[in-house]
């Protein structure tokens, strides 16, 4: 076999393995931008609360898949929700939690089976501690996947 025979087959060889892993990259983000099916999501908060007041927030995962768990394996806060307010518990009581590095707020970790046709919720005591508008994404991850919701509490000076 000749040297140029050779050197085609190795760059065929090269070019095959990069075609291979773009498309397996593109399928990894093809599956993981989509939306978790057969999941609700309600988050509540009070629209408004003064400095100094303890307050709720409650994610409420509803499984309406037919036939399948679901495993809740984090929820996640915005850092530009939780700029206003400091977390004094959460109920269930987190395995872990940490903060989210690139895209700041907190994450924690429950990994709780939900059956199917049930719900679950997940509350967060905050302490509202600088008056403004705090809006932030609240997502439910199922894996790599997840579903996103808006919180938002306008928190006003103490008169």
């Amino acid at each position: 076999m000749t040297t140029q025979k050779t050197v085609l087959i190795i760059l065929a060889v090269v070019a095959a393995v990069i075609v291979t892993a773009v498309a397996a990259a593109v399928l990894f983000f093809v599956h993981v931008s989509q939306d978790v099916e057969g999941v609700g999501v309600d988050v509540k908060s009070p629209a408004t609360v003064t400095v100094g007041d303890t307050f709720d927030l409650v994610v409420t995962v509803r499984n309406t898949r037919t036939g399948k768990d679901l495993t809740v394996s984090d929820v996640d806060i915005g850092e530009s929700f939780l700029a206003g307010f400091t977390i004094s518990s959460v109920n269930p009581e987190p395995k872990s939690s940490m903060r989210v590095p690139i895209e700041g707020g907190q994450s924690f970790t429950f990994d709780a089976r939900i059956p199917a046709g049930g719900s679950r919720s997940f509350t967060f005591r905050l302490q509202a501690e600088g008056a403004g508008i705090y809006r932030g994404d609240v997502d439910v991850c199922e894996g790599l996947r997840f579903v996103t919701r808006m919180a938002q509490t306008v928190v006003e000076e103490k008169e």
